[in-house]
């Protein structure tokens, strides 16, 4: 038997969600004002989630969420030659997505290839597991268990778990979950496989926070050889032993985030006047920290943190404290640019380039040389997000482009209808784009439209 929440309790967190949403929303307003594409086409293809489902007010859903609370937002997974997105009808009054189902559509044509029911699903993982989805029940399910999705045909299978995983995620052929009460700081991991969940290893972990934290952000996930449970505190730990190697616990008002190296970057305070942090600090895999300053961009809106997307070059890469440039490994400071980034608001570090978004009436994202702290170029666009295809920062501002991450030069266009209300403003729902072998994807509620260079 599933345990509903009830709508009041759904309500709490959809609240939470949307402070989230709207922040994520604002973070990747990137934009342009480059040159003249060298390639223009047309929408590959595009699918309505009212026509896959046969009602009116269907809508897609990233299955990274499950079905248990509807938070509006459309999403999928890349599965290869595939896409797998979830499906339903959303209960405005209810806060649910009911009759929920997975649908995988075929990357080329966007066919329906499979339906299969969605009912009870927690989460998936977006890391596939071999040539399957890994999804899992969630704890408001009376009996655990991992819900295995074949690529090809959709077929499930329900595997028992011992336990009820909050999340669960896949490492190579690994599948870590968590498990236990957060509230009460008896929480649990568990490595292993999927007929086997515990074949490797479980630990227990004095680690905690408040319920709500699975339905707002991914509480766990891997780093390199590194796992990160981020609730009220920070904890790393070893993958292939389970052991803890640090624990950071922050104040209410402190955020952390962890990049695709597995530095952990932490704003600390913040909790009075205007909620902004009174220092930075930097974390090494080790939980060591090797670099920290205390002067800060005076403007910047700090909930949910400055780092929209974090995937830096490699460790010769400096990473961003404040105004400032810090050395990856050892934690000198290399350079300073108070005017840049004194109303930053958020950062996408990209390779050896970092886009600023600034705050203030006029939206301005400013490229910056993560070695040497100097401007390459600016832009002013609309709206664009965080991703980059195929060496080329994607820019939407009603048209989808490309553009030269170091010089701003555009090199493809392609012209896409907008979806119904969205007027790509600061405040709009955040469009999921995605970079496949062969086409570039975005999805909103109502549609998910496929995009490729002729």
């Amino acid at each position: 038997m599933t345990t509903r929440f009830s709508p009041k309790t759904r309500l709490r967190i959809a609240a939470a969600v949307a402070v989230v949403t709207v922040t994520a929303a604002v973070a990747t307003v990137v934009t342009s004002t480059s040159s003249e594409p060298t390639a223009i086409s047309s929408p590959l293809w595009s699918v309505e989630a009212s026509e896959i489902l046969g009602r009116e007010f269907a809508i897609f859903r990233s299955p990274l969420v499950g079905t248990e609370f509807n938070m509006d937002m459309g999403g999928f997974i890349d599965a290869g030659s595939l896409v797998v997105t979830m499906i339903g009808m959303p209960d405005r009054q209810a806060y649910s997505l009911d009759d929920a189902e997975l649908v995988g559509l075929d990357a080329e044509d966007g066919a329906v290839r499979w339906r299969t029911s969605a009912v009870e699903i927690g989460g998936c993982s977006e890391t596939l597991l071999g040539d399957s989805l890994l999804c899992f029940s969630g704890p408001y399910v009376s009996g655990g268990s991992y819900l295995l999705f074949d690529i090809e045909t959709g077929e499930r299978r329900d595997i028992k778990t011992p336990w009820a995983p909050i999340i669960a995620v896949v490492s190579g052929d690994t599948v870590l979950a968590l498990e236990g009460d957060i509230e009460s700081n008896d929480v649990r991991v568990h490595s292993g496989t999927v007929d086997d969940p515990e074949a490797n290893w479980s630990k227990a972990f004095d680690i905690g926070g408040s319920w709500e934290d699975g339905y707002v952000d991914r509480m766990m996930s891997v780093h390199g050889d590194l796992g990160v449970i981020t609730l009220d505190e920070s904890l790393g730990f070893d993958l292939k032993t389970g052991e803890q190697r640090w624990v950071h616990g922050y104040s209410t008002c402190s955020n952390a985030h962890t990049s695709s190296d597995g530095v952990t970057l932490v704003s600390d305070g913040g909790c009075e006047g205007n909620g902004r942090p009174t220092s930075e600090y930097a974390l090494g895999q080790n939980g060591r920290e090797f670099a920290r300053t205390d002067e800060l961009p005076s403007e910047s809106s700090y909930y949910g943190g400055r780092y929209s997307r974090d995937d830096p070059a490699g460790r010769s890469t400096p990473i961003i404290l404040g105004h400032s440039g810090f050395d990856r490994t050892s934690g000198e400071k290399l350079w300073t640019n108070s005017e840049v980034f004194d109303a930053a608001q958020s950062l996408a570090v990209i390779g050896n380039v970092v886009a600023v978004t600034r705050s203030g009436s006029e939206p301005e994202v400013q490229f910056v040389d993560l070695f040497t702290g100097e401007v390459l170029w600016r832009s002013n666009a609309e709206r664009a997000g965080e991703i980059v295809w195929h060496g080329d920062v994607v820019v939407d501002d009603g048209n989808v482009y490309g553009t030269d991450i170091r010089t701003g030069q555009r090199s493809w266009e392609v012209q896409v209808e907008r979806d119904g209300d969205d007027e790509f403003t600061p405040w709009a729902m955040p469009r999921e784009l995605w970079a496949g072998d062969k086409v570039l994807m975005r999805s909103s509620e109502d549609r998910i439209t496929a995009l490729k260079l002729s």
